[in-house]
């Protein structure tokens, strides 16, 4: 009777599984078509699952926050192993008599049972330690509620169930043979300690341990995609579809002419690989406790944010697809049934009509913009899920679509249209900081090696002046074949991308790649990180193909060839703080680190814990650069850091960075004893034996000039 009971039971679950399924693949399947290959190189997308998702290797790294999960390691290998068992029971279900040990050799089962048995109680002990930390631990977003109890109930009663039942089947098995099973200590414990019992009350005891075990398994698969652990579903189809590419946020090309694509306000309006995303969030907090924005007190979490568009996908494609059920049967109904059943799509209709929209609704509009898009929320992530995309294209939808944006950035759109630059400065003050420097123009320099790329701030900015001539005079002394575009250059629309005003970005764009190829640029060096990243890998978009380098990257090199030679150190103890856009977002975090190394004596380059890949954002980033910041700010939290490191000296290699560690030591009035330098004139002071181009002490009765902001 047990095998049809089961067979039975198994069929209605497998049953309903498939039909959620269905469901939540339904809902995805609305989505976009995505603009990244995303199932070729299938080897190495292999590889990816068996790294990231069977070896689990990004929930092993312990990030500077010491937000540990190894204890999930663990849980999920052992809940591998352990189902193994619970196949091995339901296949006895259907077959009585099958098993491991009567399939296999005693040589191969041996250890296979052995494994299985001690698994379910190392997973039995890890999950008393999961709500130990969730209780009296309780780490940041980490919380104990409702949804956690159940998974964490149910995968200890598997674990129970399973002992028992194998616990009780031993105790039989030594009433028979006298002799317990040989490859289960732990239920070999407990069978001895059920022997005193009868025969009746072991099989009893057996039976029951089995059909609860089988039924929370059966409800454990079905109430899954309903759970936070969504993900044990989500995160393998995730890894496998996984950016294999090196460029890691590729945002589309928007079509400006087709009016119902600007930027992203419904759910339908993403890619499908963004909708697959939500599937596979773990809850791990890990991206919000690595947002700078979240640890300001902003109102963003990037987890919240991809709960937020799962629950907006599944409401209203639930709704959807019940209206799509009612409209199939109009053509079958007439009279007063057909007038039934307009009367339900009407209030279908109405229900999606009175939802709050997701761009401005469910997704508050501050929490958009609080991105810093730093990419840290990416970087963490164990499953690979892209946050910082996302919440670029809900800023397109807000700008293009909704016509909404902050005040600061209406005046900085208005900046860059008339001025080509985000100050506002008069776009023919472009070359004044290379009075009397005898800097080569592109239209007096035939087919240059190198066009230098200023960048607004470095021609505008009084502060960031100072670090583009220290590298005209690095090139200079380097005898680099460079020349600059002058007043031919404009903003690369850095900010307007990242803000969401695709319109604008596209205009700069098109104008900077013809200007680019007029002149037959085929290289590109920039001291400023989020050109360098525009140019490299936004503007093939538009046919800009150059080869582009941050200018770390070529002082290095210069460096290493010994083109450049520093005669001294600049000073004993210095920090380098990571920018992002330079860093995360396209990998070079030894550059920078190579040039303060040959300037400090050894050991001189000190650390902080928030560095490299998880360096912390100084704020700027996302168009953050030109927008008013409220509550604790991000700059002074970055800056905090640096100093706390001891360093009198702190080095960056991005204007943007540079402007706001700087205020940040302002801030902090520790204007007078620190200095915030590029890493190029940290170089320049080195390689001058007696003046060298940049003062290590600012003058109080000399403070540099801050660039205003006319509109």
């Amino acid at each position: 009777m047990r095998p049809y009971l089961f067979v039975v039971l198994l069929l209605l679950a497998i049953g309903f599984f498939a039909r959620t399924m269905y469901a939540f693949g339904r809902a995805v399947a609305r989505g976009n078509a995505d603009p990244r290959p995303r199932l070729d190189q299938i080897p190495a997308r292999i590889a990816s699952v068996l790294i990231y998702f069977v070896g689990q290797k990004k929930v092993a790294e312990l990030g500077p926050m010491h937000l540990s999960s190894r204890h999930h390691l663990l849980i999920f290998w052992g809940f591998l192993v352990i189902q193994l068992g619970t196949l091995e029971l339901a296949v006895s279900g259907i077959a009585p008599g099958l098993s491991v040990q009567a399939l296999l050799p005693w040589v191969l089962a041996k250890p296979i049972l052995m494994s299985i048995d001690l698994m379910n109680l190392v997973v039995l002990t890890m999950i008393c330690w999961a709500v130990f930390r969730r209780i009296v631990i309780r780490p940041n977003l980490i919380e104990m509620n409702m949804d956690a109890g159940v998974i964490l109930g149910a995968i200890a009663s598997l674990m129970l169930t399973h002992l028992l039942y194998h616990g009780a089947h031993g105790a039989m098995a030594f009433m028979e043979a006298g002799q317990y099973p040989q490859a289960a200590p732990v239920s070999g414990i407990i069978a001895k300690a059920l022997t005193g019992l009868g025969p009746d009350q072991l099989h009893t005891i057996e039976a029951a341990a089995y059909w609860l075990h089988m039924v929370i398994v059966l409800t454990f698969l079905n109430y899954l995609p309903y759970s936070k652990h969504i993900h044990l579903l989500g995160a393998l189809p995730n890894i496998f579809t996984r950016n294999l590419s090196k460029q890691k946020m590729d945002l589309p090309m928007l079509d400006l002419e087709d009016e119902n694509q600007w930027g992203v306000g419904r759910f339908e309006q993403f890619s499908w690989k963004s909708l697959l995303d939500t599937y596979a969030c773990t809850e791990c907090a890990r991206c919000s406790n690595y947002c700078p924005a979240y640890n300001t007190e902003k109102n963003l979490s990037p987890m919240q944010l991809i709960h937020d568009i799962r629950y907006e996908m599944l409401e209203r494609d639930s709704l959807y697809n019940e209206k799509s059920e009612l409209e199939k049967q109009i053509p079958d109904l007439s009279g007063a049934d057909l007038a039934a059943i307009k009367g339900q799509i009407e209030v279908v209709d109405k229900t999606i009509e009175d939802m709050p929209p997701m761009v401005g609704g469910r997704i508050a509009e501050d929490t958009l913009w609080a991105c810093t898009t730093c990419g840290a929320c990416q970087e963490v992530c164990p499953v690979f899920i892209e946050h910082p995309a996302k919440i670029i294209q809900m800023r397109q939808n807000l700008v293009l679509e909704q016509e909404k944006a902050p005040a600061e950035l209406a005046r900085t759109y208005r900046n860059i249209e008339r001025q080509s630059n985000p100050w506002g400065i008069s776009k023919g003050d472009r070359m004044k900081w290379a009075e009397g420097l005898d800097v080569p123009l592109i239209d007096d320099v035939e087919k240059p090696e190198y066009i230098l790329w200023v960048g607004c701030a470095g021609a505008f900015d009084n502060r960031i002046i100072k670090q583009t001539k220290a590298m005209v005079k690095l090139l200079k002394a380097a005898k680099v074949d460079y020349a600059v575009l002058g007043h031919k250059e404009e903003c690369t629309g850095d900010p307007a991308r990242r803000t969401g005003n695709e319109m604008l970005f596209q205009m700069q764009a098109e104008t900077n790649v013809e200007t680019l190829n007029s002149v037959g640029a085929t290289k590109i060096v920039t001291s400023c990180p989020h050109c360098l990243h525009t140019l490299k890998n936004d503007y093939p978009q538009f046919g800009g193909n150059f080869e582009v380098i941050h200018h770390t990257q070529l002082l290095a090199h210069l460096l290493k060839t010994g083109d450049l030679q520093p005669v001294k150190n600049v000073s004993e103890k210095v920090v380098y703080h990571d920018s992002c856009y330079l860093g995360r977002w396209n990998d070079e975090y030894d550059a920078p680190r190579s040039i303060v190394d040959a300037v400090t004596p050894e050991g001189g380059r000190v650390e902080v814990a928030r560095s490299r890949q998880h360096g912390f954002c100084c704020g700027a980033g996302g168009g953050r650069m030109f927008m008013e910041e409220d509550g604790p700010r991000i700059n002074e939290d970055r800056t905090d850091e640096l100093l706390a490191s001891g360093a009198k000296t702190l080095a960056v290699a991005c204007p943007f960075c540079n402007i706001m560690v700087a205020d940040g030591v302002k801030a902090r009035n520790e204007d007078e004893s620190v200095e915030v330098l590029d890493v190029s004139e940290l170089l320049v002071a080195a390689m001058e034996a007696e003046a060298p181009l940049v003062q290590l002490t600012r003058r109080k009765d000399k403070p540099d000039a801050e660039v205003s902001a006319p509109e």
